[in-house]
């Protein structure tokens, strides 16, 4: 006798179920992988603003460190705005060096700096600094001033020791310039490629703030903190 043999198979609506649950399973698949391609995206960008902003911020701090070559100075010079600075700066080893004029300033979209030698040796204003001697030079392209406002100035209040909370106005005038012993600096660098539409968080932040005294400053009643003290 012979076998019967089984002819059942898969319905219609049986193949329109497991149709539509493997397209499920395909899209989220698929919204996985570009989720993590986005993600990876962005970690490469904050990563090449990173390595771009932070060697520049490193030059400037260590500029603004090297301000006070000499006591009883004024590092930070008359006219420095919110998106430009000028400071007197030398590094070395030498007792009383002469420093250098360095002016850092947010132009289209990129900070540059020049430099300028000093016309004699002699403090506190070394002649002045009319002769150019490197710059303007490129430091950061893509960078963007948060707020619109790189550079912040501070002083400390007089007969507390304590410095003072709201920035000075800016650009300083000869006498908030000889009063000002702090300075903040923050600026966003952007990818070198740019921002991506699906992520507008890629532009990186550095910040830092730079104490530009000799020696702590003293709780006396009529101490004034200046810089270079």
């Amino acid at each position: 006798m012979l076998a019967v043999r089984d002819q059942r198979g898969f319905t219609l609506v049986e193949m329109l179920v497991a149709v539509s649950m493997s397209l499920i399973v395909l899209l989220a698949v698929v919204s996985l992988t570009v989720s993590v391609l986005h993600h990876t995206e962005r970690v490469n960008r904050r990563v090449d603003a990173n390595s771009r902003g932070r060697p520049v911020m490193t030059r400037i701090v260590q500029g603004l460190h090297s301000a006070c070559v000499t006591s009883h100075i004024v590092p930070i010079q008359t006219g420095s705005t919110g998106t430009s600075i000028s400071f007197l700066s030398k590094s070395g080893a030498g007792v009383g060096p002469t420093p250098d004029l360095h002016t850092i300033s947010l132009s289209g979209g990129a900070l540059t700096e020049s430099i300028y030698q000093a016309n004699n040796s002699t403090p506190p204003t070394w002649g002045g600094f009319t002769t150019r001697i490197s710059g303007p030079t490129t430091l950061l392209t893509n960078v963007a001033a948060p707020g619109g406002v790189i550079f912040r100035y501070y002083d400390f209040v007089t007969g507390t020791g304590a410095l003072s909370t709201t920035p000075l106005t800016t650009p300083l005038t000869d006498t908030s310039a000889a009063r000002t012993s702090y300075v903040t600096i923050a600026f966003a660098s952007q990818p070198t490629k740019g921002v991506s539409q699906q992520d507008t968080g890629s532009p990186l932040v550095t910040q830092s703030g730079i104490d530009l005294r000799l020696e702590n400053a003293g709780q006396y009643p009529n101490q004034d903190n200046l810089p270079c003290v």
